[in-house]
């Protein structure tokens, strides 16, 4: 089977760390051909370090120009629409990096497009295919911590990745920095708690130096029928971090999306014995998993979110699956931030 011709738009720093090496690491089953971004100096030098043979400066020319079975939109959220469903009306698949859209009228229109042309639509929600997020999803599948019962999100970002940069587009989405990295923490806890019903959230305005950035302390409840997830994303600290845990009515798992880890535990009492054990028991799964996930990097079998997505997508096109995460679950996401920002004061605090 001829390998799919694929345009990337957008040639920032999701396009150039993430999705197209994602999308070389393919090989002969899809070729990145064209790349697209109005700065095309910019452009057009990742296309020279990726041998991308074509740059273009408009998406609508890109379109009409290559035969292209897929596109990968990698531009801010507030363009997103428009060009997927261009895209979508011009034969090709798309994957739409996170959010899918600014509002939920925008996701629909999408689907409706993808409906009409029979075109498939992938959201870019990579954080779910870690290895640590996919081996606790199983565990909780498998009943390893009995009735699911709630969960947590830590997430630190650095204040040098968007919130001292004045012109980021970040800080122009509907509350701020949120509305970048708030839609990771909404699409892990739906994979948990489907559906979210309501939203609780706090803001923080913490570092004055940065006026153009609304807040940077949010602390946000995600609340479903039977159990809620409660998140803390922080913008004020210089270094990074995504932390899970998820309780169930007998244990709990404690992962981490860096280091790869995942910690099952369960005290039953809290006697000395029982909790030297336990210690023992979870120093021992951090070593095993560290060292497993150091050896995937060593041997260079590790494969990371993206790499795993668009392979799965491309996978998805070949076999007329469906993609490995649908725009309804895109739209869902959108839904929820749609909540969260509502939320949210006029004025920083």
């Amino acid at each position: 089977m001829e390998g799919l011709r694929v345009g990337v738009i957008g040639s920032g720093f999701i396009a150039k760390q993430k999705h197209v090496p994602a999308w070389k690491r393919m090989g002969r089953k899809a070729q990145v051909v064209a790349l697209c971004d109005p700065n095309q100096q910019q452009a057009e030098q990742l296309a020279r370090e990726h041998e991308i043979p074509k740059v273009y400066g408009d998406f609508q020319e890109m379109l009409r120009t290559e035969r292209l079975d897929a596109v990968d939109i990698c531009s801010p959220p507030r363009t997103h629409s428009d060009i997927a469903i261009r895209s979508l009306e011009a034969g090709a698949h798309a994957m739409i990096e996170k959010p899918m859209a600014v509002g939920t009228e925008e996701c629909d229109r999408i689907i409706a497009a993808s409906q009409k042309t029979g075109r498939k639509i992938c959201v870019a929600h990579s954080d779910l295919f870690y290895p640590s997020f996919l081996k606790a999803r199983e565990l909780v599948k498998q009943g390893a911590i009995g009735e699911f019962r709630g969960m947590r999100i830590f997430l630190s970002t650095p204040m040098d990745y968007i919130t001292s940069k004045p012109d980021h587009w970040a800080h122009k989405l509907p509350g701020g920095v949120i509305g970048e990295t708030g839609p990771h923490i909404i699409y892990m806890t739906l994979a948990f708690i489907n559906p979210i019903r309501d939203v609780r959230v706090q803001s923080r305005k913490q570092l004055t130096q940065f006026p153009w950035s609304p807040y940077e302390d949010y602390r946000v409840e995600l609340i479903g029928e039977k159990s809620s997830s409660s998140v803390t994303l922080t913008y004020a600290t210089n270094r990074w971090a995504v932390q899970l845990d998820l309780w169930g009515s007998e244990g709990h798992i404690k992962f981490d999306l860096e280091t790869q880890t995942v910690v099952v535990h369960g005290r039953a009492d809290l006697k000395p014995v029982t909790l030297g054990l336990s210690a023992i028991k979870e120093a021992g799964q951090v070593l095993l998993g560290t060292a497993d996930t150091s050896l995937s990097y060593a041997t260079g079998r590790f494969e990371n979110t993206h790499e795993r997505l668009v392979r799965e997508f491309v996978q998805s096109i070949q076999t007329d699956a469906p993609a490995p995460v649908t725009p309804e679950e895109g739209r869902e996401a959108v839904r929820v931030m749609d909540l969260i920002v509502k939320q949210l004061p006029s004025q920083a605090v």
